[in-house]
């Protein structure tokens, strides 16, 4: 599938206090649209939050599509995938951090609102969930894609199918919370389960496609 461009329409501030502004103002208007939603935030409840005022909001967002558009667009950047996969560090460790990462993020109540409100306006802006696909899942199932394909290379592991192995990772990383937390409103993992889980992830892995005999 081709990559979808987010149709932002907005005045990029020249001066400090101009973008301290406009930092204000997208601070607010992610709370409120985390908090109760599109059709249900108001530029007025966005003003009073950032205090800010009509004439400079709408200076940077001439409509509240625009504002939502930005608002997600920066949510989704600052989930970013974290440092690379180092191919000359331990393996098994970098999986496990890897694990680890990922989990922080998917599975943080932020988080977790905003890929409620993304299939919520689905409809509305249909390319947003399509953008948090290709920003998201699909961007760190690419990366770890690749480095399992240099850990097959340098015969670190027996992988024939390194889309499909990355498959079975990241589904064994995330099924058995996703079940819970996204049917069921129960609070996040701790940290230590988190990494407990990553730690169990990757001893099945590695010994499902180490090299040598099983």
């Amino acid at each position: 599938m081709s990559s979808v461009s987010l149709r932002i329409h907005r005045l990029e501030p020249q001066s400090a206090r101009g973008r301290a502004r406009l930092t204000k103002i997208l601070n607010a208007a992610t709370d409120l649209f985390l908090e109760v939603g599109y059709e249900q935030t108001s530029i007025d409840a966005i003003l009073v939050r950032s205090g800010g005022s009509k004439s400079t909001l709408y200076a940077y967002f001439p409509t509240k599509e625009d504002l939502f558009r930005s608002v997600i667009d920066s949510v989704v950047d600052n989930s970013g995938l974290g440092a690379a996969l180092d191919i000359s560090s331990n393996a098994r460790s970098v999986l496990t951090e890897f694990a680890v990462s990922r989990q922080r993020v998917v599975l943080s109540p932020r988080h977790r609102a905003v890929i409620g409100l993304v299939i919520a306006e689905r409809d509305r802006f249909p390319d947003l969930a399509q953008i948090y696909w290709e920003r998201g899942p699909q961007r760190s199932g690419r990366q770890l894609v690749t480095y399992l394909e240099a850990l097959r290379n340098r015969e670190i592991l027996a992988i024939d199918d390194a889309e499909e192995a990355a498959e079975f990772f990241i589904g064994m990383i995330f099924q058995h919370w996703l079940r819970q937390l996204y049917y069921v409103n129960l609070p996040p993992p701790s940290e230590e389960s988190i990494r407990a889980r990553a730690e169990r992830v990757v001893a099945r892995f590695w010994a499902a496609y180490r090299r040598g005999p099983r």
